[in-house]
């Protein structure tokens, strides 16, 4: 007759729980796939979210915007076709959105690599910037109040702008190296700006006074830069996923097996995200422990920008036409 284990004594040994523990502490985090993937009329290239809304710009021209819970498309504005340097007509490419109080701030292709400025209002269309006039390589603009812009320059130059007096109020060169990005504190005193040098840097945007300088977390070209409450999170040629804590100075990066080209930060700092694989896997983590909570499968390209709606449902969109939204909680 075959003999049985007492299981209750069996459990009760010291080195079957500890068995228990290490087992439970490599099991691989939970797969979560899309709740919702939209389609676009072009490959997306930023967007934001406003209220139950997220609005987005495509390579196509396309301003576009969908209710996070349906997926349904709300609104749709095609910008007129600029002409190449062969004459021929062709999508205005949108690198840049954001938006204040109805005010809708646009930074679209010119010629030679330049890049308009306009603001959309109300049907209207206000021009700041020109390419042809201007000449500048302006990256990324963001709103600091309803009167005043921000101006990332590929040059890495920063610049306020008031565009009811029409006047730069101050520039920064920042150093030598290409522009990658920046991020705004939530207040909008800060910026935090990222370049090929892999430094992260503090601004103080009302004098454009460099603050302070990170170092020593990523060693190579900045992708992407996201801040909230303190804490600061890079993307990295390094393969590297920087988490800067501003408050208590406990910075850390996580190493990836692949190049990080977008990450992401929900509203409290707690919960961070990263593209973190070749193929197109986008990891969740906690920002203070270190763990990977979960990991969202079905980006069929580069994932480029992601954002948290909230705590439970989160955005991304990849180098197509494809906006996905999740619920990861």
């Amino acid at each position: 007759m075959p003999k049985y284990f007492n299981t209750n004594h069996f459990l009760k040994r010291p080195f079957f729980i500890t068995g228990l523990i290490l087992i439970a502490s490599v099991l691989p985090a939970r797969e979560i796939h899309p709740t919702l993937k939209i389609k676009t009329a072009g490959a997306i290239t930023d967007f934001f979210i406003e209220n139950s809304k997220v609005v987005l710009s495509t390579d196509a021209g396309t301003l576009e915007t969908y209710d996070v819970r349906t997926g349904k498309q709300t609104d749709f504005l095609q910008l007129p076709p600029m002409k190449d340097f062969m004459g021929d007509e062709v999508p205005t490419k949108i690198y840049s959105i954001d938006k204040v109080l109805g005010k809708l701030l646009v930074v679209t292709q010119g010629n030679h690599g330049f890049r308009n400025v306009s603001i959309f209002e109300n049907g209207k269309q206000q021009e700041i910037f020109n390419a042809e006039k201007d000449k500048l390589m302006i990256k990324k603009a963001r709103w600091i109040n309803h009167n005043t812009i921000l101006l990332g320059l590929m040059s890495n130059d920063l610049i306020l702008y008031d565009i009811g007096q029409r006047q730069t109020i101050c520039e920064l060169s920042i150093s030598p190296y290409t522009f990658s990005d920046f991020s705004l504190t939530v207040d909008k005193q800060f910026a935090f700006t990222a370049d090929e040098s892999g430094i992260v840097h503090k601004i103080e945007i009302k004098s454009c006074e460099l603050e302070q300088d990170h170092t020593g977390i990523n060693v190579d070209n900045i992708y992407q830069i996201v801040s909230k409450n303190g804490i600061v999170i890079t993307a990295g040629q390094d393969r590297r996923v920087g988490v800067y804590n501003t408050i208590t100075g406990n910075d850390y990066f996580l190493q990836k097996d692949f190049l990080v080209y977008s990450v992401g930060l929900n509203a409290d700092g707690s919960i961070g995200a990263c593209s973190a694989t070749e193929d197109n896997k986008i990891s969740i983590f906690k920002t203070a422990s270190r763990n990977e909570s979960c990991v969202l499968s079905g980006h069929e390209s580069v994932v480029t920008k992601m954002a948290f709606f909230d705590d439970h449902t989160f955005i991304s969109a990849g180098d197509d036409q494809y906006l996905m939204i999740w619920e990861i909680e």
